[in-house]
């Protein structure tokens, strides 16, 4: 029963990863929307799919995606066709899409929600189920002639992609970590998640001798906020220990100046 709630929980969580994906930035969109750049800065840390991205870091708004040194991490905060509707005489275009045939019926199992905890299950029986037909679909887009023109509802959808530009920024200011992947939503944590990170993931990388065994270590280690599909891509860049082992060592380091000083501030009673 429990392996069968935890296969459950793991297709849950496969979905809600897969909602975001890093996605060129539409050049069109950056032409007409400009640029929001914010300073840079050298605290938290960055993955892109896996890969580690070293400070100093510039957040950026580029169109209607998200960059971090200049690398698109977010290509779509909001699709740029829905700033093509914003405009006057917008050309709307429906294309039907020929979907491959299906089977008109198909073999299903009786099932009831008891055999989702049921530790000895009994064999089920198939039963054949009609499939309705399914009517056309289609796919819609959208072209104009002339240029873009900045109206209210449009800058509204750029105060949006702003507000997402600045979260990220102010994560990883705060000393925050965040991954970014193509096939799930950003993963972040605080400054003491990150600090975790840092400390730990060296060592595991350099002491796993496969995929499975680091997986393993990751959870014994306590970084159960890593899913699987982070600890393969981070596992595939593997070869980056060096680099998060030396981001550590610094601020180690730097946290152990800081604290010498502030003993030395400290008057003596």
């Amino acid at each position: 029963m429990k392996t069968r709630c935890l296969t459950a929980l793991a297709a849950v969580l496969a979905a809600v990863f897969a909602a975001e994906a890093v996605q060129e930035i539409p050049e069109a969109s950056a032409k007409a929307l400009g640029v929001t750049r914010g300073r840079s800065f050298s605290s938290g840390i960055v993955f892109v799919e896996g890969k580690y991205l070293p400070p100093p870091y510039i957040v950026e708004r580029r169109g209607t995606g998200i960059r971090i040194n200049s690398q698109p991490v977010i290509g779509q905060v909001i699709p740029w066709k829905d700033f093509l509707r914003t405009q006057k005489g917008v050309k709307v275009t429906k294309t039907e899409v020929q979907a491959a045939p299906k089977k008109q019926s198909y073999e299903m199992d009786d099932f009831s929600l008891d055999d989702l905890f049921d530790d000895d299950p009994k064999p089920k029986k198939k039963r054949k189920v009609q499939r309705k037909p399914e009517g056309p679909s289609y796919s819609t887009s959208y072209s104009m002639d002339g240029e873009f023109e900045p109206n209210d509802a449009s800058k509204m959808l750029v105060s949006r992609i702003n507000a997402v530009r600045t979260e990220i920024d102010r994560i990883l200011r705060l000393g925050g970590f965040i991954c970014f992947g193509e096939s799930y939503s950003r993963i972040s944590g605080d400054s003491n998640s990150a600090l975790s990170l840092l400390e730990k993931l060296p060592g595991l990388l350099r002491s796993s001798r496969d995929l499975a065994e680091f997986k393993s270590a990751v959870r014994a280690a306590g970084l159960v906020y890593l899913p699987d599909i982070i600890c393969e891509e981070i596992y595939r860049n593997r070869v980056d220990y060096p680099k998060l082992q030396e981001r550590y060592d610094k601020l180690k380091s730097e946290a152990d100046i800081q604290r010498m000083i502030e003993e030395a501030a400290t008057p003596l009673l």
